[in-house]
């Protein structure tokens, strides 16, 4: 009897199916009162955009982080004693759009309100499920396959599978994707996004008898 060791991977690419929005609001001021108006101002509507969006089907989450206010103090330029203090507000609020086609115009809208956008994107739930489910399969099914060959060439077959350790799969969609509103002409020009691909990934370690 003879134990053989095989690895197997898997991985696949799929387009992704949500598009996460991140518009950060940050307004710095002398006067405090100015700073926190206009960050209130801009959270409100960005805020209100997102709640629109979900109400339209063209999103299905949306979540608004609460404003903050802290000071930063520092010198006047070629000066050792004025101080300078300016108030800083910023605050977070998120989208999770479901209709992709959305996402150049959404992040155009809130760069030309003020706000500095990131999208971050993602496979449902359900199909990240189904993917790690089938890439964990095939993974076993190449450690196997594996271990097949190598009995093969001792004159043997695979009679049992011992142990199969799992190395946790990983999805990736590349970097967050960034686009800018660009002025021309009196018209806005849509900077173009791409809809990347997620890929999922499974390792399994495998120990199998043969004789």
């Amino acid at each position: 009897m003879t134990r053989i060791h095989a690895t197997g991977t898997s991985e696949a690419h799929y387009r992704a199916e949500r598009a996460t929005i991140l518009a950060q609001i940050s307004i710095t001021s002398t006067d405090r009162s100015e700073s926190i108006r206009i960050a209130t101002q801009l959270h409100n509507w960005a805020s209100s955009r997102a709640q629109q969006l979900r109400e339209s089907g063209d999103a299905t989450w949306h979540a608004a982080n609460p404003i903050s206010t802290w000071t930063r103090k520092s010198y006047a330029q070629g000066s050792k004693s004025k101080v300078i203090v300016e108030h800083i507000t910023s605050s977070q609020v998120r989208v999770k759009l479901s209709n992709l086609e959305l996402v150049s115009e959404l992040v155009t809208e809130f760069s030309e309100a003020g706000l500095h956008a990131s999208v971050e994107w993602a496979l449902t739930e359900d199909s990240r499920r189904a993917y790690e489910q089938s890439a964990r399969k095939a993974a076993v099914g190449e450690a196997q396959e594996i271990a097949e060959d190598y009995a093969n060439a001792l004159g043997e077959r695979v009679t049992r599978v011992v142990t199969i350790s799992d190395t946790r799969q990983t999805a990736f969609g590349g970097p967050p994707a960034r686009a800018m509103a660009v002025a021309g002409g009196g018209q806005t020009e849509l900077a173009e996004v791409t809809v990347p691909e997620i890929t999922v990934s499974a390792t399994v370690s495998g120990e199998f008898e043969s004789a």
